[in-house]
């Protein structure tokens, strides 16, 4: 059997199409097993952005290999994970080409070919162009709703949870009486007032960015 490294990589958009590392290895296995291929190594990424293949820790130890040994094949779900867009994309196709080394996806294109390559570095592009714009938009949605950008409501603006409201007034008036967010933090802790997160104490940090949140709207 030819010997091949296989490539994984999560991406930001990996929620909407399941495509964690498990899914991937799933269908790098199948087009191995389909091929008569032997992966005899596996490179993961857990990096997310335009990042450059030799820029990102598997990618690098990959490269490395690669130019290391004999192995000259490289099996990867799909095109976005090697670039999700064209630049970065062509960079690494194009040291692929100069060393020998053939990049194959989950059903056998050959990405270093010409023809494949371009459509597929075309299709990474605007892959991940939606992504970006649906995730902002999303983001610009939660911010107008009072929601964090992680898609939760911070504390004390969710209307679902009026104790929290009830909380931040509380905090709010310590503060008013000359605490500082250090004794505010230990008051709410020795109190037994357990924060959303269900932490045991309270980190000034939480009780900084609710006092921050309260003036901004007073300053509105």
């Amino acid at each position: 059997m030819e010997k091949a490294y296989s490539y994984l990589r999560t991406s930001s958009s990996d929620s909407k199409d399941k495509l964690g590392l498990p899914v991937q290895r799933q269908g790098v296995q199948s087009l191995a097993d389909s091929k008569g291929f032997e992966i005899v190594q596996e490179f993961a990424d857990d990096i997310t952005g335009k990042v450059h293949l030799h820029a990102r820790p598997q990618g690098k130890l990959l490269i490395a290999a690669l130019l290391g040994d004999g192995v000259k094949t490289v099996i990867c779900y799909n095109g976005t994970r090697i670039g999700r867009d064209q630049p970065v994309f062509w960079r690494a196709i194009e040291l692929f080409r100069d060393n020998g080394i053939t990049v194959l996806d989950k059903d056998g294109n050959n990405l270093c070919d010409s023809v494949m390559g371009g459509v597929t570095g075309m299709l990474s592009e605007i892959d991940r162009n939606a992504t970006v714009a649906r995730l902002k938009a999303g983001k610009e949605m939660a911010k107008a709703a009072g929601k964090r950008t992680d898609g939760r409501f911070a504390y004390g603006e969710d209307p679902r949870k009026p104790e929290e409201k009830t909380m931040v007034t509380m905090i709010v008036g310590m503060k008013g009486q000359g605490l500082t967010d250090y004794a505010i933090a230990k008051r709410l802790t020795d109190d037994g007032v357990k924060p959303r997160m269900g932490s045991e104490r309270w980190a000034v940090k939480t009780v900084t960015n609710i006092l921050r949140r309260e003036r901004n709207k007073l300053a509105k």
